[in-house]
């Protein structure tokens, strides 16, 4: 077996895990929004136990912490683009570097997860504790993300309003996926007055991405460690409406169009 073809096996065997009803499934029973929920079924609106949200606190005051010079300024940065079309690079291309806090749902995955190891809470589905996929390896904390999803947004949104709040210049890193987040950016950028907002979109054909996707998160996992993030191939395949087109500049575009309204100073950059 060729290391492309294990590659593609390990990831194959991730998928099925990922899909509906699957131990990996970002709606499995092992989902940490559901084991540390107190009272809720609804994944965006859980009520934490007290325990967690004290997790979920020192998180961002970590987080928030951090050594990085961030300015005061009256910007927002709001990325679009499926997982691996190049958004991280585009933001350094135009300039988006120091003095900017970047606030990415993934980023709190990833302090989630280290959070749990160093507890002993790492969630880890009985399902797959004894798993061993094709490269001899068994699932790897990182490729357990999606069990953390719902939960990671929580303290994003945490963060954000921490930094917005405190009028830093902000970019909010994502794919921009849901339809529902353009009018949450908007009602976010004047609560807080904000006064321009930069929209950066950046895509790429769906096959590429999904190429690009799986050398990141495979060089992730080779490297050891806790692994790399798996992104399921359906997550991607979700975003696209043609084979170059997503959902992801169809929001950046009524984002555009939101902010104009509501009298925001607004560019698209792609």
């Amino acid at each position: 077996m060729s290391l492309t073809e294990m590659r593609n096996e390990v990831a194959a065997t991730l998928d099925v895990l990922s899909a509906a009803k699957g131990a990996l499934h970002v709606e499995a029973s092992s989902a940490t929004w559901r084991l540390h929920a107190l009272t809720g079924t609804d994944p965006y609106n859980i009520r934490y136990t007290p325990n967690r949200l004290r997790v979920h606190q020192r998180i961002v005051d970590r987080f928030l912490s951090s050594p990085d010079d961030i300015a005061e300024g009256s910007v927002v940065v709001a990325t679009a683009g499926p997982p691996g079309a190049g958004k991280t690079a585009r933001l350094a291309d135009l300039g988006y570097g120091l003095g900017w806090r970047r606030i990415d749902s993934d980023t709190f995955k990833r302090l989630l997860i280290e959070h749990d190891l160093r507890t002993g809470d790492l969630v880890m589905p009985d399902e797959v504790k004894e798993f061993v996929l094709a490269d001899g390896k068994g699932i790897m904390p990182l490729e357990l993300a999606s069990l953390y999803h719902y939960e990671s947004t929580v303290i994003a949104d945490m963060a954000k309003v921490a930094c917005l709040t405190a009028r830093e210049n902000v970019i909010i890193e994502g794919t921009l996926s849901w339809d529902e987040l353009p009018t949450q950016i908007v009602d976010d950028i004047v609560t807080h007055g904000y006064e321009k907002l930069d929209v950066v979109l950046v895509e790429a054909p769906r096959d590429v991405v999904l190429e690009r996707a799986l050398q990141r998160w495979w060089a992730g996992r080779r490297a050891g460690g806790i692994g790399g993030r798996f992104t399921p191939s359906a997550t991607i395949r979700n975003l696209y409406t043609t084979s170059t087109s997503t959902v992801c500049g169809r929001n950046a575009r009524d984002l555009v169009k939101k902010a104009s309204a509501a009298q925001i100073a607004v560019e698209l950059k792609k």
